[in-house]
């Protein structure tokens, strides 16, 4: 019932010429500056026609999901933390999104729109990696837009949608500097420490917490990291918490064949795509399997990556208001000294499960979009969630509520998306 719900108020993603009345999610200056750009001549255009491998990946398929590989690439090579993850896709399929609709509003032909968007998603990386070599990746958006035109012949708009895409980008920018990203690293102030209060966990013993400024980040659909909260946590010492903290302990005791399985799999952290990569490769596989055409892909990947942030954020905001002890610590000092979980223990709080939230957040936007893999989308998050328990790093309250919240925001992050055109002062 829940789907049926959110698929009644879920416009349509398939017209192209409703592509302008869209809503963006940033906001925008109402007409772009020109961007200096040259394209290829006909001669080199007719060259890279010949290599089918370069236009099937930047002509024929969405800029979202082309650019969707490329962001998995930089999260594992700069080994980013899935927070830090989820910022990053966000921004650059939400930066899709808009150059798509504000090339549409500024009358650009359905042709050249893909143009805008490589324009914007390759400016966005551009400053959000500064480490890589200077230029690559906008030369690399570039190429990309050269390959469209390649693909589709030259048309006359190609410089308005380059510079459509670069305005979009540049908006982009200037919310990333001021959205919190760069907040200290340390925390302002902790609680006391007494049972049941996070404190620095084996094997990583990491005493300042991780990411304690990511509540105060600057969120896409909800009003802010503290705007949708879980119930607080377990009662430490109640009934309750000591039935959890003997789940843990006698599940890590007797883990099958399976359990590890999943743990390991959904062991997701620095050095891989990161939870929010796994779900932008379930969200391609879809794409593709539909046939989606860019503005479809764009709609589905600017939702879900806009989602997945705020349920993060919204996650961090629990952790960092409960501080909630790990249950590594907490069942060495009470239960078993010699407790040593299958996964390593994360270093920040453990109220609510991140990876739980993000997947809650992400099967539910999905499922709107593909209600046909409802049920598959949703057992994959409840798989993401119980896995923190098989791993021996989560009570299972912090996977429930994780879940739970992620769903929350999913579903906010899906009325956000469904929106018309509002003013521009409407857009965050």
């Amino acid at each position: 019932m829940r789907l049926l719900a959110l698929l009644a108020f879920l416009p349509a993603v398939a017209l192209a010429d409703d592509v302008a009345r869209w809503r963006p999610w940033l906001a925008h200056d109402a007409a772009p500056a020109a961007a200096p750009v040259a394209f290829p001549a006909q001669p080199e255009l007719a060259a890279l026609r010949k290599d089918r491998a370069w236009l099937e990946r930047w002509a024929r398929q969405a800029p979202s999901t082309a650019w969707g590989d490329v962001v998995a690439e930089l999260v594992v090579k700069y080994q980013q933390t899935p927070l830090r993850a989820a910022r990053v896709y966000a921004y650059v399929q939400v930066s899709i999104h808009d150059a798509l609709v504000q090339c549409a509003r500024l009358g650009c032909e359905p042709q050249v729109r893909p143009i805008a968007m490589h324009a914007a998603a390759s400016r966005v990386l551009d400053h959000l990696y500064p480490d890589e070599s200077r230029g690559r990746l906008e030369a690399l958006g570039h190429s990309a837009a050269a390959a469209v035109l390649a693909a589709n012949g030259a048309q006359a708009q190609a410089a308005l949608a380059w510079s459509a895409g670069r305005a979009v980008a540049e908006s982009a920018i200037r919310r990333a500097l001021y959205d919190g990203g760069d907040l200290p690293r340390l925390p302002a102030e902790r609680p006391a420490w007494k049972p049941g209060v996070w404190r620095a966990a084996p094997p990583l013993n990491i005493y300042d917490p991780l990411e304690p400024g990511a509540p105060q980040w600057r969120t896409w659909a909800l009003k802010g990291g503290g705007e949708i909260e879980p119930p607080p946590p377990l009662d430490y010492g109640s009934a309750a918490y000591w039935a959890e903290v003997e789940e843990v302990r006698t599940v890590a005791k007797a883990l099958t064949a399976e359990q590890k399985r999943i743990a390991d799999d959904w062991n997701l952290g620095v050095g891989s795509v990161t939870p929010p990569g796994v779900w932008n490769l379930r969200a391609k596989a879809l794409v593709l399997e539909r046939r989606l055409d860019a503005a479809q892909a764009a709609r589905v990947f600017a939702t879900l990556n806009a989602g997945m942030l705020d349920a993060m954020v919204a996650c961090w905001h629990a952790k960092y208001r409960w501080w909630t002890e790990r249950p590594i610590t907490v069942v060495r000092a009470e239960r078993d000294p010699t407790f040593t979980p299958h996964l390593v223990t994360p270093g920040f709080p453990s109220y609510v499960s991140g990876h739980s939230a993000a997947s809650g957040a992400a099967a539910e936007v999905l499922a709107a979009f593909f209600p046909e893999d409802a049920t598959k989308l949703q057992a994959m998050a409840e798989e993401a969630a119980v896995s923190r328990l098989y791993g021996g790093i989560h009570f299972r309250s912090d996977n429930d509520q994780g879940l739970a919240l992620g769903r929350k925001v999913g579903t906010r992050a899906l009325q956000r998306a469904a929106d018309r055109a509002q003013s521009a002062a409407s857009t965050r």
